[in-house]
């Protein structure tokens, strides 16, 4: 009893500390509260301003910081930290905050409508999005990287360049067939425009018409071009490529747009908890703009986005990290894209990116495929030019961007975020085909001299896959007493990973022909007169042969493999027997002696009876050992298995087999 005081002490002080960290606690419970927005200045001239929880410092991660989207509520928007309000007519507005919390280690605060009673218009109303940076109709932007369990803005800009495309049909693709599960779910979306719900079927329907026009030329994301002249039968095709490559969609028809107009639409993504096995993934979702003119030609917007655990904009992203080994070779590409954003309060002129390149793949072949700030390659750049500056090692991969100007986030008179983003996007092949082993990669971030900020760990992993086999093999024991076992030939299949390097299961079902076991019995002296065809002969002895004749099926639902190269692999299971059918026949044997025996008569005679046949007679099992050589991965392959009957008259047994794997 001596001891419960401190006992309790202990006690007590781990639950404070558990209470501390528990959602109840008020750190976590602020994480519920929407920010206070208030409103500042004068009728004609506004300011917003939000009111957030504090921030909690992740340990060891640059110092944390708000970044702020606002929904104006009159199809305007804006990602300043105190935007300023530009509305052209009076009138109540709901105003939508989404903070987000980068380096924090709590959720994103929560966004609640705030109306804004307007009650004579702002006299400086002009507004600049800063949206659209290529030269096409259509873009989208996100306010932040998918979150599981969270919400997201996605801003689809639409607009009419060059006259032509004044109404049509807005289309936005999300949840990519290939994940095998919804990722998102869109919950509400607002317009500002008068646009009309619609539907794919219907647009389908539109386009069965075909029309005369050149080969179709799509624009593409993220830096569209203008559309160009196209058929129906091009524009159908591409609707039904993207219905094979998602599952969800949603379709708005608008009209009446002018060439000045640019106008958006504000979905509200939620990102499901099924997509946190997903975590550092690259996932898509693409906009398209079909003009009611068909001729024209649709124009896509694909965006990517990596699934994240926390936010950071600064990333390292492998596209279409899931990759199936069945089919890779050597020449197999990966693509990796690094963003990065100048959060400081100042621009940076130099950027140098350094990531681990994973031994598997080869430093050598890595090209550039896009970058951000674009610039020339520094061997081709005169001094002080901005350039960027490629360096390989065997094991790591520099890229240098060198006399660039990159403002920060929180500079003064900043007001469009993408200027202080950039991003390098290059591929890679592998030295050889790979084991079959996941592996990483990550990247470290240094703006001009400060400490280098490290991102996030991308991960390729390859599909499972399953592998079908086919076995044959033979049977046999070595005599046991007075028993032999004769066959059986088995036929079965197998079913196990692709490739595996890993320890793996495998499951396998066989059918048994041609079994028999026999046991004689020892011939018994017996000096007794017999009459055979009429004759009197002396009897010398007599016996039994007793066979049984099986047909049996064998299951293995429990086989743990692990191969140790590419030509040996060993095993350990368990295997069950079920007797479907079992016959017993029973031959007498009488042994006739030379005394008395004419020649034309033989020295053993006997009869034989057949027992009827039993069905699903009996149950056995054994535990058994494997091992296997040659090409164990694929096949062809020989295996040599040991198993030991837990019942019967033959315990111990082999099987000697050849394995193909598909």
């Amino acid at each position: 009893m001596q001891h419960a005081a401190p006992v309790l002490t202990l006690f007590l002080f781990f639950s404070s500390i558990c209470m501390a960290q528990t959602p109840s606690s008020p750190a976590f419970q602020q994480d519920t509260v929407p920010a206070e927005i208030v409103v500042q200045g004068a009728d004609d001239s506004l300011q917003l301003v939000a009111k957030l929880r504090p921030l909690r410092q992740i340990a060891g991660a640059p110092t944390s910081f708000y970044t702020y989207f606002w929904e104006l509520g009159d199809g305007s928007f804006s990602f300043s930290k105190t935007p300023e309000l530009h509305y052209k007519d009076t009138g109540t507005y709901q105003v939508r905050l989404y903070a987000t919390n980068n380096y924090d280690d709590g959720k994103a605060p929560p966004t609640k409508p705030r109306p804004i009673k307007i009650k004579k218009p702002v006299k400086n109303s002009a507004w600049a999005s800063h949206f659209f940076h290529g030269a096409g109709n259509i873009e989208m932007k996100i306010n932040r990287n998918p979150k599981p369990g969270e919400d997201f803005m996605a801003l689809i800009g639409y607009r009419n360049v060059a006259g032509d495309v004044g109404s049509g049909t807005l289309l936005l693709f999300y949840n990519e067939k290939q994940f095998g599960h919804a990722g998102f779910d869109l919950t509400e979306k607002r317009s500002y425009h008068g646009e009309d719900s619609g539907s794919l079927s219907s647009l389908l329907t539109k386009l069965e018409t075909p029309e005369q026009g050149p080969d179709m030329a799509f624009a593409h994301g993220p830096r569209a071009t203008p559309a160009t002249v196209t058929s129906n039968a091009a524009t159908k095709a591409l609707l039904q490529s993207m219905q094979s490559t998602y599952s969800s969609h949603h379709v708005l028809h608008y009209s009446n747009t002018n060439k000045t107009d640019e106008q958006f639409l504000f979905l509200n993504m939620h990102t499901l908890p099924e997509m946190i096995q997903d975590t550092n993934a690259t996932v898509t979702m693409t906009a398209m703009l079909v003009p009611d003119n068909v001729l024209m030609a649709p124009e896509v917007y694909e965006l990517e986005m990596a699934v994240v655990a926390s936010h950071d904009p600064n990333r390292l992203q492998l596209k279409k990290h899931r990759i199936n080994y069945r089919f890779m070779g050597k020449k197999k590409e990966l693509t990796y894209k690094i963003q990065f954003q100048n959060t400081g309060p100042g621009p940076a002129k130099r950027v140098a990116i350094g990531i681990a390149v994973p031994r598997q793949l080869n430093t050598q072949t890595i090209q550039l495929k896009e970058i951000s700030p674009a610039c020339i390659a520094c061997d081709s750049a005169y001094q002080l030019q901005s350039c960027i500056d490629t360096v390989r090692t065997k094991d790591s991969i520099y890229f240098v961007f060198r006399n660039i100007y990159l403002p920060g986030l929180q500079q003064e008179g900043v007001t469009d975020e993408d200027s202080t983003k950039g991003f390098v996007r290059y591929s890679i092949l592998f030295k050889k085909k790979p084991r079959k082993i996941p592996f990483s990669s990550r990247a470290a971030i240094i703006f001009d001299k400060n400490e280098p900020i490290y991102t996030n760990r991308a991960t390729a992993r390859f599909i499972k896959g399953f592998s079908p086999g086919i076995v044959a093999g033979y049977t046999f024991a070595p005599n046991s007493g007075d028993y032999t076992l004769k066959g059986p030939l088995q036929l079965g299949a197998v079913l196990a990973p692709f490739a595996p390097d890993r320890p793996y299961f495998q499951v396998e079902a066989y059918a048994g022909i041609l079994e028999k076991t026999s046991s004689e019995t020892a011939i018994v002296r017996d000096k007794r007169d017999t009459t055979f065809n009429g004759q009197v002969y002396l009897i010398g002895g007599r016996n039994q042969l007793i066979t049984t004749s099986r047909q049996s099926m064998q299951l293995v639902p429990l086989h743990f493999r692990y191969n140790i190269n590419n030509w040996v692999g060993v095993g350990v299971g368990a295997l069950a027997q079920i007797n479907i059918a079992s016959t017993t026949t029973t031959e007498s044997k009488v042994y006739l002696t030379t005394v008395q025996q004419p020649t034309v008569i033989a020295n053993t005679v006997s009869k034989t009876i057949k027992d009827n046949t039993q069905w699903f007679a009996s149950l056995n099992a054994a535990p058994f050992a494997d091992i296997q050589v040659g090409k164990i991965k694929s096949g062809p392959a020989i295996g040599f298995r040991y198993l030991h009957q837990l019942s019967g008259d033959t315990r111990d047994r082999f099987f000697l087999y050849a394995i193909y794997k598909l």
